[in-house]
């Protein structure tokens, strides 16, 4: 049986209907029900409560002496977007209740109709009220989560760079981030988008280096059934999965020239082809695209197609390297160990004015990333959360092979690729195999994350044997 009175005490119901006896019935209805009910003529008067009271759902007559329902649903939608609203029409105006749920009603009801049928359409309109509300605030969540704010930093580079990237974000105009690895050019992009219009639909990063040449045409575009060997059922690209979102082309600069001018096509037509079809398909997105080389040198030695870098580089956004943001480095790191208090609920971390000097003076050749990945560690080595300067460990490069440093490494926790074979089984097993996840808590990029596996022999299953030993 159908549970009609669950949480309806808190729900308010408008019910606008011209008809005396017919809107009483269904008043007493509704009331014997539990819900609050306000009862409204016409769409003037029920205009008039919807500003006064808050309302959960209209239950509305299509034809009215003042007006019509899709009269109330425009301005109820207009003032409140998340409003429930449910039409009653008769047999035979049922084409103008089908215009009404394009417009945002959530169903129609035709009269005459049972009392259970009604009841039943309420209550679903409400869970799927309830679902949008819920959707809506993680959105707003998402967006704050990928705010500008979050590009954390006090130098005027930066203050500039966010200002200048907030003022375009609701445009759909083409935007090149360049930068160094490592200095947050996902992150700049990722905030683009959830402060654009497109905010609502799919954000999808590609690292253009990640996916092997031959396939690079059949992930972006899709394919056709039987279009290749291994084509056994047709598949849609990365670019139709975010039709209306945005696209986000990582390492451009290394796309092979064949692709480029198929990504040309996207931008000046606005549509693919999968692989093996023969017809085209039309598209929304915003292509977004970063680099770390130099594509005006890339277009002179004929390795990055010119007409594309001019579509792309309609507004060039450039990420300067942390050594030229001195002033971030102390906010960065007070930001990462505040970060590392909440994930390992721990109140007590703290870094010495030494280690913060040390920080302030180093290279950071792999910027903003090194800089996280060198907190971890050090809070790892510290002794009771208190970051000292011997705490201060720098993994580049050059200081990999230092073997004072590989020597107090090893000491602290075995050899290096002991360590981090460790560290990767132990974050693959949190994230029940997530590599996106995994990669994305390591530092490291999901490619090199995938090579370490394969190096490490690490098998999934075996590592869920051991665990349940």
């Amino acid at each position: 049986m159908y549970n009609f009175t669950a949480n309806s005490s808190l729900t308010t119901i408008l019910l606008v209907d011209d008809d005396d006896t017919f809107r009483s019935t269904i008043e007493i209805l509704l009331k014997s029900h539990g819900y609050d009910v306000i009862i409204a003529d016409g769409v003037i008067r029920a205009m008039q409560i919807f500003k006064e009271r808050k309302i959960d759902l209209i239950i509305t007559d299509l034809k009215m002496n003042d007006g019509t329902g899709l009269d109330l649903l425009a301005k109820a939608r207009e003032a409140h977007a998340e409003i429930a609203v449910i039409i009653q029409t008769a047999y035979g105006s049922v084409r103008n209740a089908v215009e009404a749920m394009r417009q945002g009603a959530y169903d129609y009801i035709t009269k005459p109709f049972k009392n259970e049928e009604l009841l039943i359409l309420i209550e679903k309109s409400l869970e799927n009220k309830k679902i949008r509300e819920e959707l809506t605030v993680l959105r707003e969540e998402i967006a704050w989560k990928y705010s500008f704010d979050n590009l954390v930093g006090i130098s005027t580079a930066l203050k500039q760079l966010k200002s200048l990237a907030a003022r375009v974000a609701s445009t759909d105009i083409s935007i090149l981030i360049t930068g160094d690895s490592g200095t947050g050019k996902e992150l700049l992009a990722k905030a683009i988008h959830f402060h654009s219009e497109r905010r609502k639909k799919k954000f999808i990063p590609i690292d253009c280096t990640s996916i092997p040449a031959n396939l690079m045409e059949s992930e972006f575009f899709g394919h056709i059934k039987g279009s290749f060997t291994s084509a056994f059922t047709t598949r849609r690209g990365l670019f139709e999965e975010a039709d209306g979102g945005t696209v986000f082309l990582d390492e451009i600069g290394d796309m092979p020239l064949p692709l480029q001018a198929k990504i040309l096509r996207v931008l000046q037509e606005s549509e693919i082809r999968p692989v093996g079809s023969s017809i085209s398909k039309k598209i929304d997105v915003r292509i977004l695209a970063a680099t770390n080389r130099d594509l005006a040198e890339l277009v002179k030695s004929g390795n990055f197609r010119e007409d594309l870098f001019y579509r792309l580089n309609v507004l060039p956004i450039h990420i300067p390297p942390l050594r030229e943001r001195i002033d971030d480095i102390a906010v960065l790191a007070e930001h990462f160990i505040s970060q590392e208090k909440i994930r390992r609920n721990e109140g007590n971390l703290s870094i010495s004015a030494d280690a913060m000097e040390r920080l302030v003076q180093h290279r950071w050749p792999g910027n903003v990333r090194e800089l996280e990945n060198t907190i971890k560690r050090a809070i790892a080595l510290s002794h009771d959360g208190r970051i000292t300067e011997k705490d201060i460990m720098f993994i580049t490069s050059e200081s990999a092979s230092d073997p004072r440093q590989k020597e107090i490494l090893n000491t602290a926790f075995g050899t290096l690729e002991d360590s981090l074979k460790e560290r990767i089984e132990a974050t693959l097993h949190a994230t029940n195999w997530n590599l996106s996840k995994t990669a994305g808590i390591l530092g490291i990029g999901r490619t090199t994350l995938w090579r370490k596996v394969k190096k490490f022999n690490i098998d999934r299953n075996q590592k869920i044997l051991m665990n349940q030993n």
